[in-house]
């Protein structure tokens, strides 16, 4: 359709209109703009487009009725078939009514009848309006008859007039409605849907109203990442986008057609942004029953436009508490998101009609799916998008309740709350669990992945439990250290001046064992390790870092995994399941506490508090009942896992003699032990093995029949109270 649009002033409606049809908004071109005054903005804005433009003031003809039958006679001369009036301040008389009857449109600032007529215009309008003491006023489009701002309403949106209001401010509100409804009720006469039948505007039923198309999106977000990218993937497939606030001006930035939220409320923010959508115009539109007859005559009676898609997350709770002294502080409360949930939940509980996303991860998915699909999501994608989104606000739910029960997001919890949530997203699916008939699948928490994969097959169930226990193990010690581990459990560990000496003494204190084994390392890996690696099997690596001549060594494996983890072991609660139900700890950190003390008559000797000092840092990391053999800068022997702690020291003396066919004895020979010794007999089997020094927690009852025995043998014994069982 070819359209005229007519000005006296500065031509904001015309632009609305410019870019409406430039959108797509509008099935129509501007093909002339005519004014009455030289000077008018409206004739700078076409002329910088290049629309033809008629600068003709009424006084250059010799009455207005001449005048009205030039400008009809230029319009139909140039085909144009709607006239629109936005600002033009003349009376428009029969010669020019009559030949475009019905099709000469008006903006009016006020809700007509009310507060038109002569000289009602502009700023008098709104000035008027605020005198009158009226609580409601808003923007009109009627079709023009003979008289001033009379003739058939096309469209009116309403504007609360505040208390604080002038005129000025009445004016912006009211001229933010007229540029969204203006293009509505013209786009509604280029699409033949709207026309004038006994003195009233009757307007047809859009054929794209009964579509499943998608037509309406809703998008406020916090987390802006690809929502710009997102929301031109809707435009182009024809979708309104509706927004609000920093989401509203973040898509007018980058130049698609935005439609403010309060053109649909009628009600602009309040409470500095505390409420912008809590509406019925907007939850209305979301929770409607597309398929119940009763729902969709009331959506029609209270002029409800339905949302299909709702794009919405939420206010970054989490990292403002985080750095927040307190989580009770105004800004933490501020960050409390009230309209953003309840869309969420009114999306999702009407996923049939509705999508909801929640997540910047599903917006190329939605659109493909919309592109192939003709504008339509499945009723799956909706019940899984759904499911997200329940998940998304139960999460976030939890994460408010656990800042103000004493829990700071982030950090270590000082309480277990009456009611624990864990907030956990699926990676990946595992091959199975421990054995082949178990399914098994990997979830991390918001925080991400604490370690990233450079090479290597599919990660196990198993695999990751080593790669976990052998970086924990790793990081306890300061030296160069290394650690191999096998079933949970180490096999071997060592330090030493480089990294290089500290993986030797770890392999050698058990080469089976190691065999298939992962392995930590607490620097990076080196070429020289890797040269080694190259000729062994291992099954996971485990470093901060790997040297590029290491990496392009042990990327020609393609079995091993390779892991980076940079992070220290977490501080985070742990979880066990034991079937239905979860056992909650904090994780063990610690290494010594503050009551070491020597319980034998002789001292240990600087080598062996040395050896001591390694032998309970490595004890912390075995497998209950758990004997440690160690150097001052190995293990030589470990006894795990067994029911007594006497056959762990046997097991432990079984792995040190096949250490000494290959090496020297240590310098100081000691033993560590995870748990008190509850009897004597443990000592007087620790001694047969050569030992000079034992440690171990204390604690039992019989810890004087302890000493006795290690004073008996000559045993330098230190006791730490800190007891470090792992099962």
């Amino acid at each position: 359709m070819k359209i005229a649009v007519f000005a006296s002033g500065e031509g904001t409606n015309l632009q609305a209109l410019l870019d409406a049809c430039a959108d797509g908004r509008v099935r129509g071109q501007i093909a002339l703009v005519v004014s009455n005054k030289a000077d008018a903005g409206a004739v700078r804005r076409a002329q910088r487009v290049g629309i033809e433009t008629i600068v003709c003031p009424q006084n250059d003809h010799p009455s207005p009725d001449e005048y009205n039958a030039f400008l009809a006679q230029e319009s139909k001369r140039r085909g144009i078939e709607l006239i629109c009036l936005a600002g033009f301040m003349l009376k428009l008389r029969p010669p020019l009514i009559q030949a475009y009857a019905g099709r000469i449109l008006n903006v009016h600032p006020a809700l007509l009848p009310a507060f038109g007529g002569q000289g009602m215009y502009g700023r008098k309008v709104h000035e008027a309006v605020i005198a009158s003491g009226v609580k409601v006023s808003g923007a009109t489009i009627h079709v023009v008859d003979e008289e001033y701002d009379h003739g058939p309403v096309v469209l009116q949106a309403t504007v609360p007039v505040l208390a604080t209001d002038t005129p000025g401010t009445l004016a912006a509100r009211v001229l933010a409605q007229e540029h969204w409804i203006y293009p509505r009720a013209v786009a509604l006469f280029a699409e033949g849907r709207a026309k004038v039948e006994n003195g009233k505007v009757v307007v047809k039923p859009s054929p794209n109203e009964a579509s499943p198309r998608l037509k309406r999106a809703l998008i406020s977000v916090s987390d802006k990442t690809g929502v710009v990218e997102f929301a031109k993937g809707l435009h182009e497939l024809g979708v309104e986008l509706v927004s609000t606030s920093g989401t509203y001006k973040a898509l007018v930035q980058a130049g698609l057609p935005v439609r403010p939220l309060e053109t649909m409320t009628g009600f602009p923010e309040i409470l500095d942004g505390r409420v912008k959508t809590l509406h019925p115009h907007v939850h209305g539109a979301i929770l409607l029953r597309r398929k119940d007859p009763k729902q969709v005559r009331e959506a029609e009676l209270f002029g409800l436009e339905p949302i299909d898609l709702v794009v919405v997350n939420l206010y970054p709770f989490k990292k403002t508490a985080a750095e927040a002294s307190d989580p009770w502080e105004q800004a933490v409360i501020e960050q409390i998101d009230i309209g953003g949930v309840a869309l969420i939940r009114a999306a999702g509980k009407n996923f049939e009609d509705v999508g909801v996303l929640t997540a910047p991860g599903d917006y190329a998915g939605v659109l493909a799916e919309l592109g192939a699909k003709q504008g339509r999501l499945s009723v799956e994608t909706r019940r899984r998008l759904a499911l997200t989104a329940f998940r998304h606000t139960a999460d976030y739910d939890s994460m408010i309740a656990g800042a103000w029960c004493g829990e700071k997001p982030g950090a270590e919890s000082s309480v277990f709350p009456a009611k624990l949530s864990a907030p956990l997203s699926k990676v990946q699916d595992l091959r199975y669990g421990e054995n082949p008939h178990q399914k098994a699948a990997l979830y991390a928490t918001d925080e991400g992945m604490s370690f990233s994969k450079l090479h290597g097959k599919e990660l196990s169930y198993n695999n990751l439990l080593d790669a976990s226990g052998t970086w924990d193990a790793v990081s306890d010690f300061e030296a160069p250290a290394a650690v191999v581990f096998k079933h949970v459990t180490p096999a071997g560990i060592g330090v030493g001046e480089t990294i290089e000496q500290a993986f030797d003494k770890a392999w050698a204190t058990d080469p089976l064992s190691a065999f298939g084994g992962a392995l930590a390392f607490n620097r990076p890996v080196t070429k020289a390790i890797a040269e080694l690696l190259s000729k062994r099997f291992v099954e996971v690596l485990v470093a901060p870092g790997y040297e590029p001549e290491a990496l392009e060594i042990l990327t020609k494996k393609p079995n091993v995994r390779i892991l980076v983890r940079t992070r220290p072991p977490t501080k985070a609660l742990q979880y066990r399941s034991i079937g239905d139900e979860v056992l909650v700890t904090e994780p063990d950190r610690a290494v010594t506490g503050p009551d070491w003390k020597v319980v034998s008559k002789r001292q240990p000797t600087p080598a062996e508090e040395e050896a001591l000092r390694f032998a309970w840092t490595a004890a912390k990391h075995v497998k209950s009942n758990a004997i440690v053999l160690a150097g001052p800068d190995r293990t030589v022997g470990i006894g795990a896992g067994q029911m007594s702690r006497v056959d762990s020291v046997h097991m432990s003396g079984v792995k040190f003699k096949l250490w000494l066919r290959d090496n020297e004895g240590p310098k100081a020979l000691v033993l560590a032990s995870d748990a008190f010794f509850p009897f004597r007999d443990g000592i007087d089997a620790a001694f047969t093995l050569g030992i000079s020094a034992i440690i171990h927690p204390g604690g039992s009852i019989k810890d004087a029949e302890v000493i006795a025995a290690a004073d008996e043998h000559n045993l330098a014994m230190v006791m730490t109270g800190m007891r470090h069982f792992r099962h």
